[in-house]
């Protein structure tokens, strides 16, 4: 279990960064930094509750067009919402079921079509397209909470 005092370094190093993006124009970390200190049942930083006031503001005061504006597109645009519900709510059944069979089968394009036809989603190509996916997003994911993980504790190797 990470003590009181590690998850409030992990959120500062966490903060500081999302910060870092946010004042170099990009407006997704706001929403996303506001989360994390609800997460984390920690209150805002002053940076944190000044950028939402400022924006919650412009919404308000008639500046902007859409919260969009304020915040950043919860998605890219063009993206096939339906379609990417769907493959979020796939991917883990997707990846346990590829760890089930792979005792039994090369994880290859027969696994991929077999795991298709048991979900009802057509064929390998879907399926290894989101199986493949969820394998990037959880190495991203590890690297960067290990990258955060060294930085907070300082045990990041030094050049």
């Amino acid at each position: 279990m990470i003590s009181e005092e590690d998850t409030d370094k992990y959120l500062a190093e966490v903060l500081e960064i999302l910060k870092e993006i946010f004042d170099g124009g990009n407006k997704w970390p706001l929403l996303y930094a506001i989360h994390q200190c609800l997460l984390l049942k920690r209150p805002l930083p002053e940076w944190l509750r000044l950028a939402f006031l400022d924006a919650y503001d412009s919404a308000t005061g008639y500046e902007i067009k859409s919260w969009d504006d304020a915040f950043g597109r919860p998605h890219p645009k063009g993206a096939h919402i339906e379609k990417q519900k769907r493959h979020l709510k796939l991917r883990y059944v997707i990846v346990q079921r590829v760890e089930e069979l792979r005792s039994e089968m090369p994880v290859d394009k027969k696994l991929f079509e077999k795991i298709g036809k048991e979900l009802g989603i057509g064929g390998s190509t879907t399926v290894s397209d989101i199986y493949y996916e969820q394998r990037r997003q959880l190495e991203e994911m590890t690297d960067e909470f290990n990258e955060i993980g060294d930085q907070v504790l300082g045990t990041s190797e030094k050049n």
